[in-house]
């Protein structure tokens, strides 16, 4: 009997820890890459075409989630605390998927879990060397017509084009974060001709998609990440520098939530405000107010700009980051986001990196303004900051670490004995 069950060689090789670990990191590149395609093609006009094949491509970016998910399990080795936490935040994720339908957040903790022994200036190159290359070709495609041209109504604006893309501010939330991700990767190696080059990017791109809040993003990136790094002696060196980064950001969360609840339309200093953040604390308010708070997500109603100008019908968005994570999934999922971005600022600055504390506080600005804060496919700085600094890294660590399914055996052990 012991002879049928005795593991083949093969196998014993298979489940070798070791071996294991060296599968880990090309499943991850691969199943990132091809995400990162998707969400490219995503973010194109073809989305809003007949084309058969899109809820292939839908179909297939799910089950490569899955691949994730079964690297973290099957892949992955996590001292006790770590496996702790991931399993707190994976069952917190997946509450908020079931209580809001909406999949971005749950994607956002899978990836950060996922990512935790990868070369992280390798995955932003990468990711940067997608995006890039995404922006030109969704271009040139748009200019030889096999991308069609949408045009959008907007108050301001009158009829825009989207140049191949799905929106406008597409467009220019793909240009700003490519604009980042470049600063972030050269911060030791900036000089004056990336100012100029990215300044005249800037210029052009915003003639392009008319994006007041891309502009700000990336002139706030231009600037800040230049002259941090011109001064980064005297600032991290500064005794207060960390309470005023913390600080800073605790005080943009309660300005969102104090905003969102106390805002009164019609009256002269809030539609001062609201305009300013173009109607974004107004749908925050009517959200606030309509369905107000869950624990775990609820499902709102809303309504993009295509739908509202293709319908007749009003808009509903909830673009601010802060709030689409508290009313939209939840309090609880919403809290640990904005815990983990907190506790990321904080190791980030302690560590002393520098291009990570200054590209967490630019995301954190951007966050007011856009959801682009919870999207995976642009929040690089939160996942190289969770990978870095809320995993082990130490190689002395290894031998008390275990792979998912070893702490589910040791657990069934422990239950097999205390019932005996």
């Amino acid at each position: 009997m012991h002879r049928i069950l005795r593991l083949p060689e093969k196998t014993k090789n298979i489940l070798n820890k070791e071996y294991v670990q060296n599968m880990a990191e090309p499943v991850f590149w691969l199943s990132m890459i091809v995400l990162l395609v998707i969400d490219s093609v995503e973010n194109t006009s073809v989305i809003y075409s007949d084309a058969s094949w899109l809820t292939a491509m839908y179909l297939f970016r799910n089950l490569l989630y899955l691949v994730l998910i079964g690297k973290i399990v099957f892949l992955s080795v996590y001292k006790k605390e770590e496996m702790i936490g991931v399993v707190i935040a994976g069952i917190i994720g997946f509450a908020s998927l079931l209580g809001s339908g909406d999949f971005a957040l749950f994607k956002l903790i899978i990836v950060i879990i996922a990512a935790k022994d990868v070369d992280f200036h390798k995955f932003v190159k990468v990711f940067a060397i997608i995006k890039g290359t995404a922006v030109m070709l969704t271009l040139l495609l748009w200019r030889i017509g096999i991308l069609g041209t949408l045009y959008y109504q907007d108050d301001k604006v009158g009829y825009y084009n989207t140049y191949g893309f799905c929106h406008r501010n597409v467009l220019g939330a793909n240009v700003a974060i490519l604009c980042l991700a470049w600063f972030y990767l050269r911060y030791r190696r900036l000089k004056i001709q990336d100012i100029i080059v990215w300044s005249a990017v800037a210029a052009v791109f915003y003639r392009l998609a008319s994006s007041r809040t891309s502009l700000l993003i990336m002139m706030i990136t231009i600037v800040g990440v230049y002259l941090f790094q011109e001064k980064e002696q005297l600032i991290m060196n500064y005794p207060k520098t960390r309470k005023i980064l913390l600080w800073g950001f605790v005080s943009i969360v309660f300005l969102c939530i104090l905003c969102t609840v106390f805002y009164v339309r019609y009256n002269f200093f809030w539609e001062i405000i609201d305009k300013i953040f173009t109607k974004r604390i107004r749908f925050a308010h009517y959200c606030f107010k309509e369905y107000g708070l869950s624990l775990f997500g609820q499902r709102i109603p809303f309504v993009s700009s295509i739908q509202a100008q293709s319908g007749d019908i009003d808009k509903l968005i909830l673009d601010n980051a802060y709030m689409r994570a508290l009313l939209y999934y939840g309090i609880i999922p919403g809290a640990l986001y904005l815990f983990s971005y907190f506790k990321a600022l904080e190791m980030s600055f302690l560590k002393k990196d520098c291009a990570l504390v200054v590209s967490l506080v630019i995301f954190a600005v951007y966050g007011l303004s856009e959801r682009y804060m919870l999207d995976i496919c642009y929040q690089f700085p939160l996942i190289v900051a969770c990978g870095q600094y809320f995993f082990s890294r130490d190689d002395s660590t290894v031998n008390i670490r275990k792979l998912p399914l070893e702490y589910g055996y040791d657990i069934i052990q422990f239950c097999k004995r205390k019932k005996s």
